[in-house]
C-alpha cells in the first residue's frame, strides 16, 4: 500500500469519517464518494489515481522529450558541446539510427518502434488492473519515449540526441536523449512486472507450473477446427 493510500485508509477508519458517512446518507453527491472511499475504491482518490496511469505518464514523457529537443535545436549548433571538457555534457548530435545511436535503415527506424508500441499495448491490455502501478508506469514511459523518437524521425528525418557521457579516458562517449532514458526505464519496469507476475503464478499453482503452456494450449485449440475443415 502506497503512502497516500495508507493515509486515506487511516482517514476512513477514523471516528470523524464514520460520523460524516452517517450524516451524509441521502446526499446524492457526497454519499457515492463516501461509499467508494469506505470500500477502498482507488478511483475515488482523483488525481493521485490518474497520475499512475499509462496515458498520463506517456504524455508527460513525450512533452518533456520534445521540449528539451526543441530547446537544444534552438540554442546549440550540431556538434557543439556545453561545457566542452566535462565528462557529462550537453552535445547536439544528429542521430540517423535508433536507440543510443545504433545504426539502422530508415525502414527499420520506423517499423521497429511501431512494432514495439503494439507489443507494449498488448501486454498492457492483457494484464492491466486498477492496482498494477508497475505496469502503468512502465507502459507509459516506454510508449512516451518511443513516440518522442518516432516523431523526430517522421518530422526531422533523424533523432536529436544531446546528453553525452564521456569515458574517463575520453576515447568513448555515449549520446542519448530523454526519450532513450524513458524507453530503457520502461523496459526495465515492464520486465520487473512480468517477472513478479510469473513468480506469483508459480507460487499459486506450484513449482511445476509453466506459464507458457496455457497460451500454447489456446493457440492449438484455435487451429484444430481449421485443420479439420
Amino acid at each position: 500500500m502506497s503512502g497516500a493510500l495508507y493515509r486515506v485508509h487511516q482517514l476512513i477508519e477514523s471516528p470523524f469519517f464514520q460520523a460524516q458517512y452517517r450524516t451524509q446518507r441521502g446526499n446524492r453527491i457526497a454519499e457515492p464518494l463516501m461509499r467508494k472511499l469506505a470500500v477502498g475504491d482507488p478511483g475515488a482518490l482523483g488525481l493521485w489515481h490518474h497520475v499512475q496511469t499509462a496515458p498520463f505518464l506517456g504524455l508527460v514523457a513525450l512533452e518533456l522529450d520534445q521540449l528539451t529537443k526543441l530547446l537544444v535545436r534552438g540554442t546549440i549548433l550540431p556538434g557543439e558541446s556545453i561545457p566542452h571538457e566535462a565528462r557529462l555534457r550537453i552535445t547536439h548530435v544528429v542521430n540517423p539510427g535508433i536507440l543510443f545511436g545504433t545504426p539502422a535503415s530508415p525502414l527499420v527506424s520506423l517499423t521497429l518502434p511501431l512494432a514495439m508500441i503494439l507489443v507494449s499495448l498488448a501486454i498492457y491490455w492483457k494484464f492491466r488492473k486498477p492496482s498494477s502501478s508497475l505496469l502503468s508506469i512502465g507502459t507509459g514511459l516506454f510508449i512516451g519515449g518511443t513516440l518522442g523518437n518516432l516523431i523526430d524521425r517522421i518530422v526531422q528525418g533523424h533523432v536529436t540526441d544531446f546528453i553525452e557521457v564521456v569515458s574517463s579516458g575520453g576515447d568513448v562517449s555515449t549520446v542519448f536523449n530523454l526519450a532513450d532514458l524513458c524507453i530503457v526505464a520502461g523496459i526495465f519496469i515492464l520486465e520487473v512486472f512480468l517477472i513478479r507476475h510469473i513468480i506469483r503464478l508459480i507460487m499459486q499453482k506450484g513449482l511445476r507450473y509453466n506459464p507458457v503452456k496455457p497460451a500454447m494450449a489456446r493457440i492449438i485449440r484455435r487451429r484444430k477446427p481449421t485443420e479439420k475443415s
